[in-house]
């Protein structure tokens, strides 16, 4: 009997561990499923959508006068800048188009706003460069269901030179208005334009004009006769006995005659008779490389001379005139004979040898109290 209660009591606590084991397997079961996933699995991240922020870009603008800031505030657009709420229904979607098609490097200069053809549509003219205060690209952009290019100006001044500044304006009686690219130098004092026109999708370069022979002058658009229409000015300034300044000017569009007149940049602002025998004889020269570079008559050459025939003599053959477009005119002038009211000079180019002897025979006379030329003739003699 004792065996046989063991064996009862054995069996019963075996039965009870499998039925303890088999509950607690089926709870851990239980709680195992149950459980959230560990940080070890990463849950999916959607995609971060870009930013449409947009990086504030500076419009650089050169000081004016009253009537130029007034003739810009009609179609200058700014650059977009969000705290700005003025452009608020296209600011977004054309700040996006200026950063798709800025070149590489290269800063928004200026935005000009305007239909430039008329058509009723608007156009952007925008202008980029590497630089602040110059302009490299210029693209002409129009609103039309969305933002396209119409087109890129191309420069059309070959040698160096800086585009600092850009305008649209009208230039003649009629609405149309062009796009107008000032240019400077970056070592002298040069200034030129470039004039465009569009007509529809095509841009025209429409005229320019730029010191391109020697690097110097001023190249502006004026409206000279105050009539409505510009014309196309272009100022020669020289170091001569006068400090002339020759004016030649012409419709903007390159219609019509060209006109030429002469301007005296001295204190007194016209011709004053020179008293020293040696600055009538370098006036007088100067104003003959003048006469025959611009085709023009000027009278004060006459009051210089008493001769009894003009002069045969090719002054180009002996003087170098290549200095009066730098540096003015550069004589050798040498008093060879003088008695009483009459002096004779040896002229020549002071690039020439000191020793040589062959030059212009310029003589003097005083007649009413002023020197007059009253012979002009080659020494050959060596």
């Amino acid at each position: 009997m004792i065996n046989t209660k063991r064996e009862f009591f054995e069996i019963n606590f075996i039965k009870q561990n499998k039925i303890l084991f088999l509950i607690l397997l089926f709870s851990l079961l239980l709680n195992g499923c149950s459980e959230k996933p560990t940080n070890e699995k990463k849950q999916a991240v959607e995609p971060i959508k870009p930013s449409t922020q947009v990086i504030e870009q500076k419009v650089v603008t050169e000081p004016e006068s009253a009537a130029q800031e007034q003739d810009r505030n009609s179609n200058i657009v700014n650059p977009v800048n969000k705290r700005n709420g003025n452009y608020a229904t296209d600011s977004n979607t054309l700040d996006q188009f200026i950063k798709k098609i800025q070149p590489q490097n290269e800063y928004l200069q200026k935005i000009l706003k305007a239909d430039l053809d008329l058509d009723g549509k608007v156009e952007y003219v925008l202008a980029f460069g590497l630089e602040k205060g110059v302009i490299d690209n210029v693209f002409v952009v129009r609103e039309d269901a969305g933002y396209h290019i119409i087109g890129k100006l191309e420069d059309p001044i070959i040698v160096a030179h800086l585009n600092t500044d850009m305008k649209i304006m009208k230039l003649g009686q009629t609405k149309q208005k062009f796009i107008v690219v000032y240019s400077t130098s970056e070592v002298n004092e040069t200034e030129g334009f470039s004039i465009f026109a569009l007509d529809h999708n095509r841009i025209n370069s429409l005229n320019y004009n730029y010191p391109e022979a020697t690097g110097q002058g001023s190249r502006k658009l004026e409206d000279i006769n105050k009539d409505g229409v510009f014309e196309d000015v272009s100022y020669y300034r020289f170091q001569d006995t006068q400090q002339h300044t020759i004016m030649t000017y012409q419709k903007f569009d390159s219609s019509g005659p060209e006109k030429t007149k002469v301007l005296y940049e001295n204190k007194n602002k016209k011709f004053v008779y020179p008293t020293v025998p040696k600055d009538i004889i370098q006036n007088y020269l100067e104003d003959h490389y003048l006469m025959n570079r611009f085709l023009i008559h000027l009278p004060e050459m006459a009051e210089f001379t008493a001769l009894s025939a003009s002069p045969k003599n090719h002054f180009e053959d002996i003087i170098d005139f290549s200095a009066m477009d730098y540096t003015g005119l550069d004589l050798n002038v040498k008093e060879i004979a003088y008695e009483a009211n009459q002096r004779v000079f040896l002229v020549k180019s002071s690039s020439e040898e000191e020793e040589s002897n062959q030059g212009l025979l310029f003589t003097l006379e005083k007649q009413s109290g002023k020197w007059k030329i009253i012979g002009i003739e080659m020494n050959d003699k060596s």
